[in-house]
């Protein structure tokens, strides 16, 4: 019984703390800011979004320099390393500063994506290529960086994705154009 007695004592104080943290005074929601209250986009989870996204982009955008077919998928593969190394750059250089660690890893979503174009070859790649990361992962950068643009609490972070939306629209812009031109 001896033996249970420290760890009676130490569950005892875990749970009067549990409960008292439970009891305790509720937050004043308005204490909070707006994207907290409305369940916004977070400064980490905007982070691991986009350096995740870039990091595939660059990494797709690689191999279709060398896959592509057409030279002017090839070209825009090289615009979209050169911008998206940028980029990835300037972000990592913001989170560094704030003492975080990036993620090492890419989305398990984005290794499919990546998977399913290195089986494709000649205009079946750059077809893929130009729809699936040209258009639709611009896409979803944009609705993202949009958003971060508006809701995260970093202002520095907050202008960095607000700078860097001209540049999403434009490679959307350009990837629409391509794929308009390979049908």
């Amino acid at each position: 019984m001896k033996t249970l007695r420290p760890f009676t004592r130490a569950l005892m104080l875990v749970c009067a703390a549990a409960l008292a943290a439970g009891c305790a005074a509720p937050e004043d929601p308005a204490s909070r800011p707006a994207t907290a209250r409305a369940g916004g986009l977070q400064d980490p989870q905007f982070i691991t979004a986009a350096t995740g996204n870039g990091r595939y982009e660059v990494q797709a955008s690689r191999l279709a320099m060398y896959r592509a077919a057409s030279p002017q998928v090839r070209s825009y593969a090289q615009m979209l390393v050169d911008h998206h190394t940028r980029a990835n750059n300037e972000l990592m250089d913001l989170v560094r500063a704030r003492g975080m660690r990036l993620p090492g890893v890419l989305p398990r979503d984005k290794r499919a994506k990546l998977d399913r174009l290195a089986s494709a070859s000649g205009g079946e790649f750059d077809r893929m290529y130009i729809r699936i990361v040209g258009i639709e992962d611009h896409q979803a950068d944009i609705a993202l960086f949009e958003r971060a643009s508006r809701e995260l609490r970093d202002p520095e972070l907050r202008a960095w994705a607000g700078k860097t939306l001209p540049a999403l629209r434009s490679h959307l812009d350009a990837a629409q154009s391509l794929g308009s031109a390979m049908r």
